[in-house]
């Protein structure tokens, strides 16, 4: 693995060439980003960055695919269906890896797995003696999460009891009627997710955090070169130009601060689902020369 002093040397290289497929194909039209993904200010934004930081790609825009579900997102990125979802951003398995195109920069350096409930206002007692996963399932408590996401057998795999729906937009509606007791979010999802379902009974629960390992990328479809080496190009002369760590600032470290992360009380569980024995999924870096991360001179654009 290449260290962070390598990295930066590597990608300041001196230009040698244009891109490789530059304006070869892909550059017209808009490009549909799946809708959750369109949803969330902070995904739209980091995929709105890495295409206006590769001009030389061509010009294009954004749209939102058609409301769908993620496992029907990704069916659609498998088969290459462009014109439903050419770019979705979720959390890595090793049937995604294998059967799309990840793009090998984790988004939000991992923060999705932070997990932090949203519960109904009135009952932070339930959870105010809890320490332990343990603890957790024996109160009785229950936990809301996607049909098709990976936390579900992540969370199911540690002993707990979780309800699911294939539909995002149900699960706060079901845990407002009682359905389950915690639906758990990313550190980065849940403020935005209350600001974004107008709510009087419901709030984030006090003390706890639920962390495992659970990188997330933009991923494409597996013969999308073009899209692939766009995001890629796009995201690391986002991280050189600073852009990047702007975008983390604002989507990730303030509600880091917000929601108190570092004070409250770890839950530690496996993901057994993730390859190399546990230890994060590790991506091979695509074969693009360092040169093309360098930023687009003002006068090319």
């Amino acid at each position: 693995m290449l260290t962070t002093r390598k990295s930066v040397t590597i990608l300041l290289l001196l230009a040698l060439a244009p891109p490789l497929l530059a304006d070869t194909e892909g550059g017209d039209g808009p490009i549909t980003l799946w809708k959750r993904n369109h949803d969330s200010p902070a995904i739209r934004e980091l995929v709105t960055m890495a295409l206006a930081k590769t001009p030389d790609y061509g010009p294009t825009e954004i749209r939102a695919s058609m409301p769908m579900a993620q496992a029907r997102a990704t069916r659609h990125l498998r088969a290459g269906n462009r014109d439903r979802v050419r770019i979705a951003n979720v959390a890595s398995s090793p049937e995604r890896n294998r059967e799309l195109r990840p793009i090998p920069i984790p988004i939000a350096q991992g923060m999705l797995g932070f997990r932090i409930c949203i519960i109904r206002k009135g009952e932070q007692a339930r959870f105010d003696r809890i320490f332990s996963a343990g603890d957790f399932q024996q109160q009785g408590l229950t936990i809301g999460q996607g049909t098709h996401w990976p936390d579900t057998r992540i969370l199911r795999q540690s002993g707990f009891e979780v309800v699911t729906s294939p539909r995002f937009g149900n699960l706060l509606t079901m845990l407002e009627r009682g359905r389950f007791d915690c639906f758990l979010r990313g550190v980065g999802e849940i403020l935005i997710d209350l600001d974004q379902y107008p709510t009087e009974e419901l709030q984030v629960e006090d003390r706890l955090v639920f962390t495992y390992r659970m990188p997330s990328y933009l991923f494409v479809a597996p013969d999308d070169e073009y899209m692939a080496e766009r995001l890629t190009v796009g995201l690391h002369r986002a991280m050189l130009s600073g852009d990047y760590e702007q975008w983390f600032s604002t989507y990730f470290r303030e509600p880091i601060r917000r929601l108190e992360v570092m004070d409250r009380v770890f839950i530690p569980l496996p993901n057994p689902f993730l390859e190399n024995g546990g230890s994060p999924v590790q991506l091979p870096l695509m074969p693009i020369r360092p040169d093309l991360m360098l930023p687009v001179p003002e006068g090319s654009r």
